[in-house]
C-alpha cells in the first residue's frame, strides 16, 4: 500500500515539475522553402497553406524560419492585404418635371441637374408593402425625342411571402438629362385582413352565417425617386482572401426542429465565411454559423455568425445572396443550421469556405537556403525585432520577393514530445477519475490500519 500511495504521488507531482525541467521544443514537420536563384540578399515572403494551418495552434506560436546551419531566423507574421477596384451606389435627386396618368398607368418626367453625374439607375422609395409593378424608362437631351433605356424593368415587394423586394431600375450607360418612367398597374387589389360578417336572425335565433373577405383598392404611392450613380474607387487596400477546400460536409434533416443542418469539417485555415451551393431556387432563410465547444464529456454549440441566405430569380430579375460572413476562425469543425420553418428544405450541394491569408515575411542572406519548422504542443511565440527593421526597409520602397513552400515532411529531429503522454493523460478524464479513485482508496486503506492498531494498543496507551 505504501507502494501505490508512492505511485500516486509521484503522477500527480509529475505534472507540476517548474518549466527548465520540461524537454526542448521540438517541431513535428518540415518544409523547405523555394526562393529561386537569391543573387542577393533581400526580403523574403511566404504564404502559410493548409498543412500549417492545419499543424499550428491558434496565433501561430510553433512556427519557425531556420536557415542551413539550423539557426533560427527572425521573421514577421502578417496577414496579406491586396489593392481592389470597388464600386459603390450613390443617390442624388431628381427633379419632377410633370406626372401624367391614364389606363391605371402613370408616366413620370424626371430632370438630373447640369451638374449632376450621369445616371445609371433609379431606386422607387416607397413604404407600400407587397407589391410588383412593371416600369419602363426612356431618355432624352431636349425632352421632345425619347429613346427607349429599360422596356421590362420590374418592382416588387413580396415580403407577404418572403424577406425579397427590389425597388431599383439600372440602366444602360447613357448621358441623358431627362428622363420619363411609365409606371402600370399603380392601382391594384388587396385582400383585407378584416372579413365582413352577415348573420340572419328568425324567432331571435341565429338562422345563418356569412363571412365576405373584403378587398381594397390601393394606389401605387411614391415617396420619391432617387438617381444612382455608380463611383469607382481604384487601388482600396482590403485584407487578401482566399478560397480553402472542405474536408468534408454532410447536410441533415431536422424535421423535429424544421432545420437542415451541415456539418463541416476543414484543416483548421482561418475562414470568415461559408457559401451554400445549391440548385433550389426562390427562398429566404435565416441560417446561423457554430462551432463546438467542448465542455468535459459534453459538446455544446457556439454562435459565430448569422444571416439570411436567399436565391431568387423572376422574370429578367435576379437575387443570389448564399454567403454568411463570421469574425476570423480557425476550428476543425463547423455547423451551418439553416431553419425551414415550414417551407420545404433546401436541396444542398455543397458548401464553399472562404478566409483570410496569412504570410510569413524575413530578412534573407544571398545565397542562403531556409527551411519552416512546425506543429509543437510546447512552442511559444517568439519575441522578434524584425517587425521594426521591416518597416524600416519598406519605406526605402524594398518590397518583398515571393518564395514557395515545399511538400510537408516529418522533421527527422522530432522524435516526439517526450511530456505529451503525461499531459494527454492529464487530460483525460477517465485517468483522473482512476487516480482519484486510488488516493481514495489508499488514504481508506490507512485509515482502517490506523483503527486497527489503535484497537491493539494497551488501554492506558490507548487513551493517553
Amino acid at each position: 500500500m505504501r507502494l501505490l500511495t508512492g505511485l500516486v504521488m509521484c503522477v500527480v507531482l509529475g505534472a507540476a515539475l517548474p518549466a527548465a525541467a520540461q524537454p526542448a521544443v521540438r517541431f513535428r514537420y518540415e518544409k523547405a522553402l523555394d526562393r529561386g536563384a537569391a543573387p542577393d540578399e533581400e526580403i523574403v515572403a511566404f504564404t502559410l497553406d493548409s498543412d500549417t494551418y492545419d499543424a499550428t495552434r491558434s496565433n501561430f506560436p510553433d512556427l519557425r524560419v531556420l536557415d542551413r546551419a539550423r539557426a533560427e531566423v527572425p521573421y514577421q507574421l502578417e496577414a496579406d492585404v491586396e489593392f481592389r477596384e470597388e464600386r459603390t451606389r450613390q443617390s442624388f435627386a431628381t427633379e419632377v418635371v410633370s406626372l401624367r396618368e391614364g389606363d391605371n398607368a402613370i408616366e413620370v418626367h424626371l430632370r438630373i441637374g447640369k451638374r449632376a453625374p450621369y445616371a445609371d439607375g433609379f431606386r422607387l422609395v416607397t413604404a407600400q408593402a407587397d407589391y410588383e409593378r412593371k416600369v419602363q424608362v426612356f431618355g432624352s437631351d431636349d425632352g421632345v425625342e425619347w429613346k427607349p433605356l429599360l422596356a421590362d424593368g420590374i418592382i416588387f415587394d413580396y415580403s407577404r411571402y418572403m424577406d425579397v423586394s427590389n425597388r431599383e431600375l439600372k440602366l444602360p450607360a447613357n448621358t441623358f438629362r431627362e428622363f420619363k418612367l411609365h409606371i402600370g398597374d399603380v392601382t391594384d387589389e388587396k385582400e383585407s385582413p378584416y372579413k365582413e360578417l352577415a348573420r340572419t336572425f328568425r324567432g331571435g335565433k341565429e338562422e345563418e352565417r356569412t363571412e365576405r373577405t373584403m378587398i381594397q383598392r390601393r394606389t401605387f404611392r411614391i415617396e420619391r425617386i432617387e438617381a444612382l450613380h455608380t463611383v469607382t474607387e481604384q487601388r482600396v487596400r482590403r485584407a487578401k482572401t482566399s478560397s480553402y477546400p472542405i474536408v468534408r460536409f454532410e447536410a441533415q434533416e431536422d424535421s423535429a426542429n424544421k432545420q437542415t443542418i451541415i456539418s463541416i469539417d476543414t484543416r483548421r485555415e482561418p475562414l470568415t465565411s461559408f457559401t451554400l451551393v445549391t440548385p433550389s431556387r426562390n427562398f429566404s432563410r435565416r441560417v446561423v454559423v457554430e462551432v463546438p465547444i467542448v465542455k468535459g464529456v459534453q459538446t455544446d454549440w457556439q454562435q459565430i455568425g448569422a444571416g439570411t441566405v436567399s436565391h431568387f430569380g423572376f422574370r429578367s430579375y435576379r437575387h443570389e445572396q448564399l454567403r454568411v460572413e463570421f469574425p476570423e476562425r480557425r476550428d476543425e469543425r463547423y455547423r451551418i443550421v439553416i431553419h425551414n420553418e415550414d417551407n420545404p428544405p433546401l436541396e444542398i450541394a455543397g458548401v464553399a469556405a472562404e478566409g483570410n491569408v496569412y504570410r510569413v515575411v524575413f530578412l534573407a542572406l544571398k545565397a542562403e537556403d531556409y527551411r519552416v519548422l512546425y506543429g509543437s504542443e510546447l512552442a511559444t511565440s517568439p519575441k522578434y525585432e524584425a517587425g521594426v527593421v521591416l518597416a524600416a526597409l519598406r519605406n526605402e520602397d524594398f518590397q518583398p520577393v515571393a518564395a514557395k513552400l515545399g511538400p510537408q515532411v516529418e522533421n527527422p529531429e522530432f522524435g516526439g514530445e517526450p511530456d505529451l503522454a503525461l499531459r494527454a493523460l492529464f487530460n483525460n478524464w477517465y485517468f483522473l477519475g482512476g487516480v482519484i479513485c486510488l488516493m481514495v482508496v489508499a488514504l481508506g486503506w490507512s485509515l482502517f490500519r490506523a483503527g486497527r492498531h489503535l484497537k491493539d494498543l494497551p488501554p492506558d496507551e490507548a487513551g493517553s
